[in-house]
C-alpha cells in the first residue's frame, strides 16, 4: 500500500511539473490605463499657458531684443562721419527685423501693450492725416532732439513708422546720406529708436513681473477678468479684429477698384515690406492658435469638445493663405499697379474672407468662446 501510495504521490509530482505551469507562464493581458479627460477648467488652464508661455512672451522678448538692437544700429550709423550706403542698409536691415518683431506679437494686443497708448506709440497706423510727417517735422524742428522730446510729441512721430520715414527716404534733401539737416535726421533716428527700445521694454517688464505681472491674470483669469473663458475670448477678440485689419486696411484699401490702386496707402509703403507684414501676421496669428508646440486649440478642441475637423479646416486655411501670399512676387506698393498681381491678390483677400467667417462661425459655434465685438464691423 505505501508503494502504490508513493507511486501515486511521484505520478502526480511529474504531471504538475509538466503542465501545471503553464497557467503561471502565460502572459497576462495588457493593462489599458485609463483615459484622464480634462475638465474645460483644467483645458483652458493649459491652453492660457502654452499661449503666454509659447507665443506671447517670446514674441515680445524678441521684440524687445530687435529693439534693442535697432537703438544700437542707429547710433552705430549716426557715429560715422560720412556714412555709406551699405552702413544705412545695416540700419535699414535692423529696422527690418524690428518691424517683422511687431507685426509677429499683433496677435495680442492686451494688458500693458494697449496701456497708455504704447501701441500706437510702436505703431501709429493708418495714418490718414500725415501724422507721421508732420510728428517727424515737428521733432526736427525741437530745439533738442532727444528720447525725451520724442516722448513729448503725438503718436505719429514716436514709433515705427516714423523711423522708417527717416530711414528709408531716398528724396535728396531727406535721405540721411545726403539731407542738408542729416545730422538732425540722425539725432530723430537715434530718439526714436529708444524711445521705442523703452516702450518694447516696458510691455515686456509689465507682462513677466513676478509678483504684479499681467501673464499672471491671463493665464488665471484674474484682475480684470472674471474667469478664463473671459481671457480667451479678449484674446480671440484681437485675432478678428487684425484678420478685419489685414483684409480692410492693408489690402483692400491699397488695391481698390480700379488700377493703379492706392499703393501709398500700403502700411510700409517707403520701406515695402507690407506683404511681409501680412505673412508674418499670419504666422503669429497660427503660432497663437496653437500656442507654439504647446497646448493650442489643436488640441483643446479633441479634448473638450471631440472635434477634429475644425481645427483641420482652420490650419488648411493658414496654409492656403501662406501658398497664396508667397504667389505674390512683387511688395505689395507694386503689386495693385499691375493687372497680373491684382489677379493674384483678389483670391487672397477671398480666403482671408473665408478664414475669418469660418472662425465667426464654425470655431464660435463650437467652443462657445465669444468675440468682444461684432466682427463685421472691424472694431
Amino acid at each position: 500500500m505505501k508503494l502504490k501510495a508513493l507511486s501515486l504521490l511521484v505520478t502526480a509530482a511529474l504531471l504538475s511539473a509538466c503542465g501545471g505551469g503553464s497557467d503561471n507562464n502565460s502572459e497576462k493581458p495588457p493593462i489599458t490605463p485609463p483615459v484622464v479627460k480634462l475638465t474645460k477648467d483644467e483645458a483652458m488652464t493649459k491652453l492660457l499657458a502654452a499661449q503666454a508661455d509659447n507665443y506671447i512672451l517670446p514674441a515680445y522678448q524678441t521684440l524687445m531684443d530687435e529693439a534693442d538692437k535697432l537703438d544700437a544700429a542707429s547710433i552705430m550709423f549716426c557715429a560715422y562721419q560720412a556714412p555709406s550706403e551699405s552702413e544705412l542698409t545695416e540700419l535699414k536691415n535692423a529696422w527690418l527685423a524690428l518691424s517683422k518683431a511687431w507685426q509677429f506679437a499683433k496677435a495680442v494686443k492686451m494688458g500693458p501693450e494697449s496701456e497708455e497708448f504704447r501701441h500706437y506709440r510702436l505703431q501709429f497706423w493708418p495714418d490718414n492725416n500725415n501724422a507721421v510727417q508732420r510728428g517727424v517735422a515737428s521733432l526736427l524742428a525741437a530745439q533738442a532732439i532727444d528720447e525725451n522730446a520724442v516722448a513729448s510729441l503725438q503718436d505719429g512721430a514716436q514709433g515705427l513708422p516714423a523711423l522708417e520715414l527717416l530711414i528709408f527716404n531716398q528724396a535728396q534733401d531727406a535721405s540721411l546720406l545726403s539731407a542738408s539737416n542729416k545730422q538732425d535726421r540722425c539725432l530723430a533716428v537715434m530718439a526714436i529708436a529708444a524711445n521705442v527700445k523703452t516702450v518694447a521694454t516696458e510691455i515686456l517688464a509689465l507682462w513677466q513681473h513676478e509678483k504684479i505681472g499681467f501673464v499672471l491674470d491671463f493665464k488665471n483669469g484674474s484682475g480684470e477678468y472674471n474667469t478664463k473663458q473671459a481671457v480667451l475670448e479678449d484674446f480671440i477678440t484681437n485675432w478678428f479684429e487684425l484678420i478685419e485689419v489685414i483684409k480692410d486696411n492693408k489690402l483692400n484699401n491699397v488695391k481698390g477698384t480700379l488700377i493703379p490702386g492706392y499703393p501709398e496707402k500700403a502700411e510700409s509703403y517707403i520701406g515695402l515690406s507690407s506683404l511681409e507684414n501680412i505673412k508674418t501676421n499670419f504666422a503669429g496669428l497660427k503660432q497663437a492658435y496653437l500656442a507654439g508646440n504647446g497646448y493650442g486649440f489643436d488640441e483643446y478642441l479633441v479634448d473638450i469638445h471631440e472635434n477634429t475637423q475644425v481645427n483641420d479646416t482652420i490650419l488648411n486655411y493658414f496654409d492656403e493663405i501662406d501658398v497664396l501670399l508667397n504667389d505674390i512676387e512683387k511688395p505689395l506698393s507694386q503689386a495693385v499697379t499691375t493687372q497680373d498681381s491684382r489677379n493674384k491678390l483678389s483670391p487672397l483677400i477671398t480666403k482671408i474672407d473665408e478664414l475669418r467667417t469660418y472662425l465667426s462661425t464654425d470655431f464660435i459655434q463650437l467652443t462657445g468662446l465669444n468675440p468682444n465685438f461684432n466682427s463685421n464691423d472691424g472694431d
